[in-house]
C-alpha cells in the first residue's frame, strides 16, 4: 500500500490516515476516471505494507507503534535534501527531517528507512559543489540509520519548461550526472551507506551505483512480504513491486518547485477543503460516482484498482 506517490499523507493528511485505519477503509477516487471511486480495504489482513512517502514524516512518527502494535509492516521513504525555499517553500530543514529520520529508524529498523536525494538538480545556485558539501553533511545525520540511499534526477515535464529561463530548473545533462556519482559515491560508502538509482535512463553500475528500485522485490523477500510484480510501470525504468496508492494528486501543501503531483493551479487547491474525518482525503462521493469494491488477499485486488 503506497502512502502516497501522489501527496505527501504523512506531513499533511496522516490524521485522516489513522482515523481510515481504524475505520477498516478509505474511498480512492481514480487519478484518471474521475468518477470511479475505490473502497479500498484497510485492515492489517488486506494490507501486505504500509510503504510510506514523504519529505516531513513529524506527524506520523509518534503513530508507528500503534500502527505495528495492530499488525502492519512499515517502511518508510523519507526525501531529505538541501534545497532552499526558491525550490523548496515549505519544506522543513534537512537537518530537522535527519533527526525525525532517525526516531522513525529507532522503531521500524534501518533496513526499512530509505533515505531519498530526489530529486538531483543542477544549476548555477546547486552545483556540484553544492552537493558534495550537502551529501556529505547529511550523511553524517544519517550514518546508522539508513542502509541505503535512493537518488533520481530531474525529470523535466512540460510545467517545468517556462522556469528554464530563470535559472533555476534546467536538465541535468550526462556529464553532470558521472559527475554527481562521482562526488557522492565515497561520501555514501565513508557512512555505510549504499548508493541506488532508479527510473535513470542509464545504468551507472560501472560507476558503483547499484540499480536498485525504491520498492524493491529484494527487500521484500528480506522482509517476508508478499508482493507481485509490476506489468505496466507507471514510468520507464521503475522496477518496484506493485502498490495500491490510497493518496489524490494535488493535495500537498510542500509547493516545490519541480513536483510533478501537484497540477492544478495554487488558488485551485487553496479552495479545496480537508476534513480528518472524511472517507476521503479531499471531497466526498458523489451521486454521480461508481464505487468499486477492491476486494482482500484471495483476489486479484491489485489487478482490480489499476
Amino acid at each position: 500500500m503506497s502512502v502516497s506517490r501522489r501527496t505527501d499523507v504523512p506531513a499533511f493528511h496522516f490524521d485522516w490516515f489513522m482515523n481510515r485505519v481504524r475505520a477498516g477503509y478509505a474511498m480512492v477516487r481514480n487519478p484518471v476516471c474521475r468518477n470511479v471511486v475505490h473502497r479500498v480495504p484497510l485492515g492489517p489482513s488486506d494490507v501486505d505494507m504500509f510503504a510510506f512517502i514523504s519529505k516531513d514524516p513529524r506527524p506520523a512518527a509518534p503513530h508507528l507503534q500503534e500502527l505495528i502494535d495492530m499488525g502492519y509492516a512499515i517502511t518508510f521513504q523519507i526525501t531529505v535534501t538541501p534545497y532552499g525555499r526558491d525550490l523548496e517553500p515549505n519544506v522543513p530543514p534537512y537537518d530537522v527531517v535527519a533527526e525525525t529520520v532517525k526516531e522513525i529508524s529507532s522503531v521500524i529498523g534501518k533496513d526499512r528507512t530509505i533515505w531519498r536525494y530526489d530529486p538531483v538538480i543542477v544549476s548555477d545556485r546547486y552545483g556540484l559543489d553544492f552537493h558534495a558539501d550537502a551529501f556529505g553533511r547529511i550523511a553524517s545525520l544519517l550514518e546508522g540509520s539508513v542502509d541505503r540511499c535512493v537518488f533520481t534526477f530531474l525529470d523535466v515535464y512540460d510545467k517545468h519548461l517556462p522556469l528554464f529561463g530563470t535559472g533555476r530548473l534546467r536538465e541535468v545533462i550526462e556529464e553532470e550526472r558521472i559527475g554527481f556519482i562521482r562526488t557522492v559515491l565515497p561520501i555514501a560508502e565513508e557512512h555505510g551507506i549504499e548508493l541506488s538509482t532508479c527510473c535513470t535512463e542509464n545504468d551507472y553500475s560501472g560507476y558503483g551505483v547499484i540499480r536498485r528500485p525504491c520498492l524493491d522485490p529484494r527487500s521484500f523477500r528480506g522482509w517476508s512480504i508478499p508482493y507481485e510484480l509490476q506489468t505496466a510501470p507507471v514510468r520507464e525504468g521503475c522496477g518496484c513491486v506493485r502498490s495500491i496508492d490510497i493518496g489524490e494528486y494535488d493535495t500537498c501543501r510542500h509547493d516545490c518547485l519541480y513536483c510533478y503531483a501537484n497540477r492544478a493551479a495554487d488558488s485551485v487547491r487553496a479552495s479545496r477543503t480537508y476534513d480528518p474525518e472524511s472517507e476521503m482525503i479531499c471531497g466526498s462521493v458523489g451521486p454521480d460516482d461508481t464505487v468499486t469494491e477492491i476486494r482482500t488477499r484471495k483476489s486479484a485486488r491489485l489487478t482490480d484498482f489499476l
